[in-house]
């Protein structure tokens, strides 16, 4: 695994797009996200296309040297919401074959924007378990993630494969519901196996935390995927219990306020002291990739104040990792 030169920036919640604000102030926070020291590349959702304004759009406003890292959570809750069967791990044959077909489109962006590099500039895909909404079967739910992955690894994918783990069902009071990590390492191991390959495994911090409704269980979580060999990324990504991030959400709270914060979070549970003993126990060095996602709640929120929390998170990072 080789470690971009900089962190990856989920900075899509803090886009003005996000709130569907007008493009000038996109324009004008993409311009100031570039100026940022310390950004490798950006995690980016793939819906209809990789940007609201369409690809040529994220195309005109990264620079050459940043990576890409596409999710998928997001369009598979954006569809979950409509259907709740949707989801790679679903027992509902038709929504998983669906959600399927959903990674079929992402890989043809991801060629295409390749394509338009001229290079290999998306560096890895994030996929969910997405279980059946409400299911309490793990185990069959866990077959079908199976499935699904096989299915996949069909094709050619060039870019790496990470499952990003959310909230499980198995969790205090789930808020995505998806597949323990347990069954996703299970799954990852023999997947693996089969095809001699390398899928792995990402750490979101608050999605972790928020599952236990406590801070420590994602250094727990950590181990056990190094333990199976298989951590290759960690996303930093807040939490509170009060305040305009709720009690216990998956709302991507900035930091606690630290030295030289502009634009820290009272109420966020996520502090740079946590950052530390997450570095120290898996090294950004060691990652495939490392960052944070962070929402700007505030949908008047000036771009200001936007870039402000990337560039706070950036810099607990960066004191974070040394």
């Amino acid at each position: 695994m080789k470690q971009p030169q900089g962190f990856i920036v989920g900075a899509y919640p803090s886009a003005p797009s996000f709130h569907q604000r007008e493009q000038s102030l996109e324009v004008e926070f993409w311009q100031r996200l570039a100026e940022i020291p310390g950004i490798g590349g950006i995690e980016q959702p793939c819906l209809a296309d990789l940007h609201p304004y369409g690809d040529d759009f994220l195309f005109n406003h990264i620079p050459d040297s940043w990576q890409i890292v596409v999710t998928g959570v997001m369009e598979t809750m954006r569809r979950r919401g409509a259907n709740g069967g949707f989801g790679l791990a679903s027992t509902d044959e038709a929504q998983r074959q669906a959600c399927v077909g959903l990674y079929r489109h992402i890989l043809d962006k991801i060629n295409q924007a390749n394509d338009h590099f001229g290079c290999k500039k998306v560096l890895a895909l994030e996929l969910q378990s997405a279980p059946l909404a409400g299911c309490k079967d793990s185990h069959s739910a866990a077959a079908c993630f199976q499935t699904s992955l096989h299915q996949m690894l069909e094709w050619d994918w060039p870019c790496e494969l990470v499952v990003e783990h959310c909230d499980a069902m198995s969790g205090v009071s789930p808020r995505k519901g998806f597949l323990p990590l347990k069954d996703e390492i299970e799954v990852l191991t023999a997947v693996n196996k089969q095809h001699n390959t390398g899928i792995s495994l990402c750490i979101n911090w608050a999605r972790s935390a928020l599952e236990a409704q406590n801070i420590t269980l994602p250094v727990e979580h950590i181990k056990q995927c190094q333990q199976a060999g298989l951590l290759s990324s960690v996303m930093f990504s807040g939490t509170t219990q009060s305040g305009p991030y709720g009690d216990w959400q998956d709302l991507h709270s900035p930091f606690a306020p630290f030295d030289g914060a502009k634009a820290g979070c009272e109420e966020s549970l996520m502090t740079l002291d946590i950052a530390r003993e997450i570095y120290q126990l898996a090294p950004a060095n060691s990652l495939s990739f490392s960052g944070i996602k962070l929402l700007e709640i505030d949908p008047q929120a000036s771009v200001e104040h936007r870039v402000a929390i990337i560039e706070d998170g950036i810099k607990a990072l960066i004191s974070a990792s040394q």
